[in-house]
């Protein structure tokens, strides 16, 4: 319960809210702080609501009936495409506020990288490792021109990448797509590992990576532009 169910209160909606199967006990101590506020407010006891459920049954049939007239989401790109579809083929189409799968691309500037591109490369590791790189802003994709301004950016960011903690994923689930994501860079004959952070040795760790293209073969290769949820990026120049 975050921006769109305080959007949707703020403007007189009630909320219904599908909880993650993945942290229940979190869904719930926040679900209970809503409802808290609700009585606190004197507003209706079925202004927000809290379901649960494992897999896509649930949020289809909310997505489907009537009652409902917008939908917000955050997820993967397979769950919200599905979610855009049961909308849009209803009688009455709603829209669907959807954030889901990015890799952020970033691009460097020839001069700034010329003026500060070790600088820069330090920085951006600690971008793309913040939080296991699990946040929306992850960069996953840097964009640049081939040259020893270029080369200087990676070598700083190896350099950092190489001293990066692996950190814990949420799921496990997540981990194990982020590790498919990065066998499939690794074993691309397009992508050049440049570096990787040093491995954990707990459950679900998340092991830092760099990897680097050429542009032909990036536009050319679908699966280099997937997105690798997690802290691993690709440099195409």
């Amino acid at each position: 319960a975050g921006g769109d169910t305080a959007s949707a209160l703020a403007a007189g909606c009630p909320v219904i809210v599908k909880a993650h199967s993945a942290h229940p006990g979190t869904s719930e101590l926040v679900g209970r702080a809503v409802q808290k506020a609700v009585a606190r407010c004197e507003l209706p006891e079925g202004v927000f609501s809290l379901l649960y459920g494992s897999g896509r049954e649930v949020g289809q049939a909310l997505v489907s009936d009537p009652r409902i007239k917008a939908v917000g989401f955050t997820g993967s790109r397979s769950g919200g495409t599905a979610l855009m579809q049961t909308a849009q083929a209803r009688p009455e189409p709603i829209p669907v506020y959807a954030e889901m799968s990015s890799i952020n691309p970033v691009f460097l500037l020839p001069e700034a990288l010329k003026a500060r591109g070790r600088e820069l490369g330090e920085a951006f590791i600690g971008s793309l490792t913040m939080g296991a790189g699990q946040f929306c802003t992850n960069p996953g994709l840097v964009i640049a021109v081939k040259g020893e301004a270029l080369d200087g950016f990676v070598e700083a960011a190896a350099e950092t990448i190489r001293s990066a903690s692996a950190q814990t994923m949420l799921t496990p689930g997540i981990h194990d797509a982020y590790t498919q994501g990065v066998k499939t860079l690794a074993d691309s004959q397009s992508a050049r590992e440049v570096a990787r952070g040093p491995a954990g040795d707990g459950p679900n760790q998340c092991q830092a990576g760099l990897f680097v293209a050429d542009a032909q073969d990036f536009l050319k290769d679908d699966a280099l532009q997937a997105e690798v949820f997690g802290s691993t990026s690709l440099v195409v120049q």
